[in-house]
């Protein structure tokens, strides 16, 4: 239900400028609260720059005055604490988040990324900075000024003395696109640097590309489809003035992920930009608007982004993007989206479909650094399955031709990046349960592949210019959070960042974790994790069972901001987390396996696994056991509570957005796709019976077992329903159960106060239940 999704929510997290009231709703334990929460970006005033005119350049504009005293570093504030303590989720959203990293353009000898912090020690703000590091000397400068609500992204080194970025620094707190100008010695700077702005639009940019030779760049608005930026302004102003509130449909989607579908698009908007007699980059007063009335996004909505749905050419001169196909309804029940190229030299030039023969997802062109024809792009050949296995494709535009890469891998591929001479790629793959890094050695002679990373999860791969195979990454595992790394043309490879030093010091965490393999359904290999707890072996302890979501997904050799592992185990819970038949990483055959299975092949991965954890790991007590799952895996905790072979050995069940209902499934989620496909290809009234045969809601009478149900109201890929109808079930069966609803919260928990009330209530319940 959420493969590609479900082990980056932690990124969402990181995106969030929070200053929030918790807002959480127990049945059962009441308590009112208003849904007015104050948000740490609000639009206090839109700028009016007139359609048609250059942007305003604003320098060094700063909504927030600096308040030093009111800011405190994480390792600040650890460094304070005595004593060491067990590691908790409080613990765990206080962590500094690393992303981005980029090698110097020139001569690769520092790097810049961003950081987002937390305020300390309460969680109420975050901030994100660009930081500089020198490789050699391991100097660190943070490049810009830590304000609460406050945040830098998606930033490029145009040269060694530019950046350009997008921030919410401007004074009307929407986002546009900053300026940093660097002094030629960054190792002395002894304050911030402060940010010039560079555009002035009356809407926020979500996002940005700056082409090689910083002659273009590209952005996106949310626009309606048919009007320009200033328009749309307007049109958005005069909604609000009108006092009405009504949303008409005439086609699908009426909503997707968490949002109402009302209209705005995410369009690409290309400006050439030339640097001013100052240094200052100046914007071309018309900003063209690539997909200017077509009803359709790009990026794509909800996830896209440009990093990985936009390029530029060599040259320049052209710019790929990824489209979906959304004019009419058929958007919720295909996974079509297709590359289009435009030669922006051409001013009536439109754009060209270089994909449309595939009617599959074909996403994330990315343009060779060195030949103008040549552009990479990810494909599936399985149309409507957004979990079938992905491909890479190298299309040569002079010749329009296309080949496959690496044709018999079974392996699906996650990223891919140039190396700077346009004749290799980094692979970013999920392998075993790890996210690997390979190499392929040249595309166009040798298809040979290098192993580079095995273990753990990597990713944002960011080559040096200068030496092949070196290249800067984030690197994170079930045992540390991310952290950003150097990885050597020797084979060697060694972190860079220490912002979370101090913290780690001062938490217990497991060290105890390990892969093992049993024989599950099908007489099939399958692989799951045991993590101990915290505080050891030597005394029974009771197990967290933990099922993920997906179903085509994998639990990961990585650091969770939320489902995380260690914070299980540190309260004394052995962990049993289980890649069943249907999860990614073990091969394309493996995953397809779920196919109509939903409650078969998975179910006995499960059944076989609990009994090769209680054989294998004798300080787990068999009699203690809480079983937790999230959306499919909510949906595995539903079916097995109907099946009192399975139900009956634990001693309660935890749900969160879990499935209850499959046909009423197959009416009221957003992507019709996932339904559909995962019961074998039917629609509800075409096949009614594929969606009954595993169907939760026929087996309520065997329910028994006490159950703590959570949901978000914005969840609109398993609508809130589902979970609510059953709590009914289970209370109108006089089952003890619980229902934490969150008004404000989508398939996630993304908000770090009500993170840390689910984690409250979690275990409130578990120890409730399994003491």
């Amino acid at each position: 239900m959420d493969r590609k999704i479900f082990f980056y929510a932690g990124f969402f997290l990181l995106g969030a400028a929070i200053v929030l009231i918790p807002c959480v709703v127990v049945i059962g334990l009441r308590s009112n609260c208003s849904d007015k929460s104050p948000q740490s970006t609000v639009t206090a005033s839109l700028a009016t720059t007139p359609a048609g005119t250059t942007p305003v350049t604003l320098t060094n504009t700063i909504a927030t005055i600096w308040n030093e005293s009111d800011y405190q570093s994480n390792s600040q504030y650890y460094q304070s604490l005595t004593n060491s303590h067990y590691f908790n989720q409080t613990d765990n959203l206080r962590l500094d988040r690393l992303s981005s990293p980029q090698l110097h353009p020139v001569d690769g000898r520092s790097l810049i990324y961003w950081r987002q912090q937390y305020h300390m020690p309460d969680l109420r703000g975050s901030t994100t900075t660009l930081h500089w590091q020198d490789l050699h000397s391991n100097k660190n400068v943070q490049l810009t000024r830590p304000i609460w609500g406050k945040h830098d992204q998606q930033f490029t080194w145009i040269d060694k003395n530019t950046i350009l970025f997008l921030s919410n620094r401007a004074s009307s707190d929407l986002t546009q696109i900053f300026q940093l100008t660097l002094p030629d010695d960054l190792s002395s700077l002894s304050g911030f640097i402060e940010p010039t702005q560079i555009t002035n639009y009356s809407l926020n940019i979500d996002n940005l590309l700056v082409n090689r030779n910083a002659t273009r760049l590209a952005f996106s608005c949310q626009v309606y489809a048919n009007l320009d930026i200033e328009q749309t302004n307007a049109r958005k102003q005069a909604e609000l003035d009108s006092g009405r509130t009504i949303y008409k449909f005439d086609k699908l989607y009426i909503r997707h992920w968490d949002e109402y579908y009302t209209g705005l698009r995410n369009h690409p908007f290309i400006v050439s930009i030339n640097r001013q007699t100052n240094g200052i980059f100046q914007l071309s007063p018309y900003p063209v608007d690539v997909l200017f009335n077509i009803d359709s996004d790009s990026p794509t909505k909800p996830f896209g982004d440009a990093k990985a749905q936009w390029s530029f050419s060599a040259s320049g001169n052209s710019f790929a993007f990824t489209r979906q196909h959304d004019e009419d309804s058929s958007v919720a029940w295909t996974t079509n989206l297709d590359v289009y190229t435009v030669d922006l030299r051409t001013a009536t030039q439109s754009p060209v479909c270089i994909t449309c023969e595939n009617i599959a997802t074909d996403t994330d062109p990315s343009y060779s650094p060195t030949d103008e024809n040549l552009l990479i792009y990810r494909s599936h050949s399985v149309p409507g399955y957004e979990s079938d296995q992905y491909k890479v494709k190298v299309y040569n535009g002079s010749m329009n031709t296309k080949v496959t890469l690496l044709d018999n891998w079974d392996r699906s591929i996650q990223a891919m990046t140039w190396s700077p001479n346009g004749q290799s790629l980094y692979l970013e793959i999920g392998e075993e349960a790890s996210n690997v890094i390979y190499y392929l050695v040249n595309i166009y002679t040798n298809h040979s592949v290098d192993l580079l990373i095995d273990n753990g999860t990597s990713h944002n791969i960011h080559p040096d210019a200068t030496q092949e195979q070196t290249f800067v990454f984030t690197y994170d595992s079930l045992l540390q959070p991310a952290n950003i790394y150097l990885y050597s043309w020797d084979g060697s490879i060694r972190a860079l960042t220490n912002h979370n030093t101090a913290l780690l010091s001062k938490v217990i965490l497991s060290k105890e974790v390990e892969k093992f393999s049993f024989m599950g359904a099908n007489n099939e290999a399958v692989w799951g994790w045991h993590v101990a707890p915290a505080n050891g072996t030597n005394q029974r302890a009771p197990l967290a069972f933990l099922i993920h979501g997906g179903p085509q997904s994998s639990w990961y050799d990585a650091w969770g901001s939320g489902w995380n592992f260690q914070s299980y185990s540190a309260q004394g819970y052995a962990v049993i987390a289980i890649n069943f038949h249907g999860s990614d990483s073990y091969g394309q055959n493996f995953t397809d396996s779920i196919t109509g299975a939903y409650g078969s092949l998975p179910y006995e991965d499960l059944k076989l696994g609990l009994d090769y954890a209680l054989a294998n790991f004798s300080y787990i007590d068999g009699n203690r056991v809480v079983a937790l799952g999230a959306s499919y895996g909510g949906y595995m905790i539903y079916w097995i509570a109907g099946q009192p072979e399975m139900s009956s050995r634990f001693r309660t069940l935890v749900n969160h957005n879990g499935l209850f209902d499959m046909r009423a499934m197959g009416y009221s989620t957003e992507e019709l796709f996932f339904t559909e496909h995962d019961v074998g290809n039917y629609t509800v009234y075409d096949n009614p019976s594929a969606y009954e045969v595993y169907n939760p809601v026929n087996y309520v009478a065997n329910w028994t077992q006490p159950m703590l149900i959570i949901v978000g109201a914005h969840d609109y890929r398993v609508p809130e329903t589902q979970g609510i109808g059953a709590f009914t079930a289970l209370q109108r069966r006089n089952i003890t159960s619980r229902l934490l609803y969150f008004p404000t919260e989508n398939h996630w928990v993304l908000n770090p106060h009500h993170s840390i009330a689910w984690f409250e209530e979690v275990f409130n319940w578990m120890r409730q239940h399994a003491s």
